[in-house]
């Protein structure tokens, strides 16, 4: 016997949806865990919700990404093949795991750590930049440039190149085709010239490392494996970070007394930054999946070659598991998310992207005392995609 399911996807991903995604999770909370749906790309899937459910799905072996184990109404969008295979997001098992350890030794904590100094610092001088009074965005003035400025620096990537991140990232996350198409070759030039010039002249970055560096069997990575994990750093260091912020803030300059706590209890910083993963994680729903054989999720009957999504931010709002989901609970019991993925594709960045956010939330609330919203909070417009969420612009007042 399978769950309740829900409508097919104009009803979904919709322009409601798009705007504010949370009255739509509530209603599929309502129905079950699982559910039947029409992607925005035009290929229909299950959609995971229940957050026991997208935890176990994420961590399932059975799901893979691997577009070879697609099942004939697959549609993909039309990136270049350097992007959609060979990656260490598109792979799994053993070619995953090679991969993978690249990525893992580039964001080891060690070398996040050494990276603190320059987010502090960054933090400061963007701040410093906006004058001791005023009005601002504040997705342009630190959420944006932060994670930009970091990824650009870790990458090895000239400065004159980074302004093109936000115009990549947005184009390939929307649902045009063709201006998915035409980001994704542009962005595919660049990092064909940008491993050109770390072959020649290569610096303190990770990119320089994926080149000198070998597999277990002394192999070293090809252009088309370099590509892929420049790809992921770009989208996946960058966008998910900057969401990540902007949505953050947002909710605590929406709670006065939350953000005092925190202004004058600056080491739980840290915790709140766990719920408002929690809440405002900005990969709502994650990448496809096929299942590799028959199979059950929450009790639906999931077939062969059967696109799975799962979706992290329908999961950490899921009130089975999370008492007054909606809300922020800066003493929430024994919390869990699933905000960076979970089991083998769990995000590599992940220490990076908690230690940015906790540095911008403690540096804004130490440098600006009179820091408030300069607009009704539910007047904030986000950027209109289904997998990545973040705000378009904050108007803040300090």
């Amino acid at each position: 016997m399978t769950a309740p399911q829900c409508p097919v996807a104009h009803e979904v991903f919709d322009q409601q949806y798009m705007r504010d995604p949370y009255g739509t999770y509530a209603s599929l909370h309502e129905k079950g865990p699982v559910h039947r749906i029409m992607t925005p790309e035009g290929f229909p899937a299950w959609l995971v919700t229940g957050f026991e459910e997208t935890r176990d799905a994420l961590a399932d072996r059975r799901l893979v990404r691997s577009i070879e184990y697609a099942g004939e109404d697959y549609r993909t969008l039309p990136l270049p093949a350097e992007f959609s295979t060979k990656t260490v997001a598109t792979e799994d098992g053993a070619e995953h795991m090679r991969l993978r350890k690249f990525m893992n030794k580039s964001f080891a904590i060690k070398r996040v750590r050494a990276l603190r100094k320059r987010v502090v610092e960054l933090t400061d001088g963007y701040i410093d930049a906006m004058g001791e009074s005023g009005e601002t965005d504040l997705m342009t003035a630190i959420a944006l440039p932060l994670p930009i400025t970091i990824t650009g620096d870790i990458m090895g990537v000239p400065d004159e190149d980074r302004a093109n991140f936000q115009y990549w990232t947005d184009s390939m996350l929307g649902i045009n085709t063709e201006v998915v198409r035409e980001a994704g070759a542009t962005m595919l030039g660049f990092l064909k010239r940008l491993i050109d010039d770390k072959r020649t002249n290569p610096g303190d970055d990770i990119f320089s490392d994926w080149i000198a560096w070998t597999d277990d069997d002394g192999k070293h990575l090809d252009d088309h494996e370099l590509i892929g994990l420049g790809f992921m750093v770009l989208l996946g260091g960058y966008d998910t970070t900057v969401g990540m912020i902007g949505g953050g803030m947002l909710a605590l300059l929406n709670d006065r007394p939350k953000l005092e706590r925190l202004r004058a209890n600056p080491e739980q910083i840290p915790d709140a930054v766990e719920e408002l993963l929690r809440l405002y994680g900005t990969a709502h729903t994650g990448v496809r999946r096929f299942a590799t054989e028959d199979m059950t999720i929450g009790g639906v009957d999931i077939k062969k070659g059967d696109v799975v999504l799962c979706s992290m931010g329908a999961a950490d709002r899921d009130p089975a598991r999370f008492e007054n989901p909606d809300e922020v609970d800066l003493d929430r019991p024994n919390l869990t998310h699933i905000a960076f993925g979970q089991g083998p594709h769990y995000c590599p960045g992940s220490e990076l992207g908690r230690m940015e956010i906790a540095i911008a939330i403690e540096t804004l609330l130490r440098r600006l005392p009179n820091l408030e919203l300069a607009a009704p909070a539910d007047s904030v417009q986000w950027r209109e995609a289904y997998l990545i969420r973040a705000p378009k612009a904050i108007p803040i007042r300090y």
